[in-house]
């Protein structure tokens, strides 16, 4: 297989991950959960495929970008999800200071790579990425088998608190949720100055515009 085809095969798997999104969504709110979690798991498994193809040919730009854009879309249709399902598994702070951080890290990137400079993400980053997928995987299954504890003959008192308020996926939550913030600082931190001279030059340029209508 020539190289060209093996990246055509990386990218189609990333635009199928954000195909998935909106079928994800619609199982779960029907509570369809078991498979919403099989939905979820192929997304994980096939962002792993993913990345074995890139690390082995070497990854695009538009790789690059849109993986780890598929992975929020992803991530973030889960957690929404579990905010409003029995009145919130996971308080919305959490998913709003998790969604706030994708959306800035993203938004930050496309003006990046607008000037040049594509981003790939940190080995923080990643583990970001993992432990999201991870947590919400079984969080995921662990409802599955709640909701079929009497068809699976299951008897297990800890599957009883699964779906409490403050039961263990919001307790679980925290690991990512710790994740997310720190690997977002340090995207700040290492592109600290590319993003000053970005927006610097933006800010001179408008003042000059703003002095010559002037």
């Amino acid at each position: 297989m020539r190289l060209s085809s093996l990246k055509k095969v990386a990218n189609c798997i990333t635009l199928a991950r954000m195909l998935m999104v909106p079928f994800f969504m619609y199982l779960f709110s029907i509570g369809r959960v078991f498979w919403s979690f099989t939905l979820f798991a192929l997304a994980t498994i096939s962002d792993l495929a993913d990345g074995v193809v890139a690390r082995r040919e070497g990854p695009t730009s538009f790789g690059k970008f849109a993986d780890p854009l598929a992975d929020k879309l992803i991530v973030c249709a889960a957690l929404i999800s579990l905010t409003r399902t029995d009145g919130g598994l996971i308080p919305g702070w959490m998913v709003m200071t998790i969604i706030a951080r994708e959306f800035l890290v993203t938004g930050l990137r496309v003006v990046l790579a607008a000037n040049g400079r594509v981003i790939a993400s940190t080995k923080l980053g990643k583990a970001k990425t993992v432990s999201q997928m991870c947590i919400i995987s079984l969080s995921l299954l662990l409802l599955s088998l709640h909701d079929n504890m009497d068809k699976l003959g299951i008897s297990w008192g800890f599957l009883g608190t699964v779906r409490r308020k403050h039961g263990p996926i919001y307790f679980m939550m925290y690991l990512p949720l710790s994740l997310t913030v720190i690997s977002g600082l340090e995207f700040l931190y290492n592109n600290r100055i590319a993003l000053w001279r970005i927006f610097s030059a933006e800010g001179d340029k408008r003042i000059d515009e703003e002095g010559e209508e002037w």
